[in-house]
């Protein structure tokens, strides 16, 4: 309400009076008030094409970083809607487990490489993804995330993963190692 006085203030009850046709002097300080909120601060559009829940919109089942044809991920659709589109990336450590995004050419200056997919995964179903371009099972390495940063659905909405979150990844280590040693704290994608 004293957001509201200090808007009438700053406008000044007299150009109200006048601007609205005398309204304020029938009592109606409320309804000015509401047409005067209503035009400075608009209400966002009900019909935003991006969503970001909390939830990762699939369950990722498989992940495997260095198949006989490249690398691949089965992943379940564990949302209500049919999935044309999904955006990875992927970050990686080295043996003392510092963490990286992976960029082209291994240039931080460069973008980081995205794995897209743009086959549909209808609601419930499983599928396994291939991509056949690398291996990221690296010899002497610590391991990788295999992140989801993006879903589009079919009715045009989209699942946005914040740069400093990774809800939806898929971790992997090197074969000389046993496990991650220390938490998995990603950087932000940038």
């Amino acid at each position: 309400m004293q957001l509201f006085s200090r808007i009438t203030g700053f406008l000044g009850a007299k150009f109200l009076d006048f601007a609205l046709g005398g309204f304020l002097s029938m009592q109606c300080k409320w309804f000015a008030r509401l047409v005067i909120s209503a035009l400075a601060f608009p209400l966002p559009l009900f019909g935003q094409a991006n969503i970001t829940p909390s939830a990762c919109p699939v369950e990722i089942l498989k992940f495997n970083p260095a198949g006989i044809s490249g690398f691949s991920i089965r992943l379940q659709n564990l949302s209500a809607k049919e999935i044309v589109g999904m955006t990875f990336n992927i970050a990686l450590s080295d043996a003392t487990e510092h963490w990286k995004w992976f960029h082209y050419d291994f240039d931080p200056l460069r973008p980081l490489v995205s794995y897209n997919w743009n086959k549909a995964v209808k609601p419930g179903a499983a599928k396994t993804l291939n991509w056949g371009s690398r291996e990221f099972d690296f010899e002497h390495g610590g391991g990788g995330a295999f992140v989801l940063t993006s879903v589009l659905y079919e009715d045009g909405y989209s699942w946005e993963e914040l740069p400093n979150r990774a809800s939806c990844q898929a971790l992997w280590f090197d074969y000389h190692k046993k496990g991650l040693t220390k938490p998995v704290i990603l950087p932000i994608r940038q």
